[in-house]
């Protein structure tokens, strides 16, 4: 299997220090919230019983790690 490379910097760059919940196959976001818990309610409600979730920072830029 293939994995599609992405970038998500102009859907994420919305939700500055937020909690976000992406459709598993897409770059969807279905949910916005400060905390993890409240993303993955949210996402479950809407109809995505497993998302990617992610912390966005505060400043999203280039990182070395």
């Amino acid at each position: 299997m293939k994995l599609k490379s992405e970038d998500l910097s102009k859907v994420l760059n919305k939700y500055p220090s937020k909690w976000v919940a992406l459709k598993p196959n897409t770059a969807d976001v279905v949910a916005v919230g400060r905390t993890p818990k409240i993303v993955i309610d949210k996402a479950r409600k809407s109809g995505v019983e497993s998302p990617v979730l992610t912390r966005v920072p505060k400043d999203y830029g280039t990182y070395i790690l």
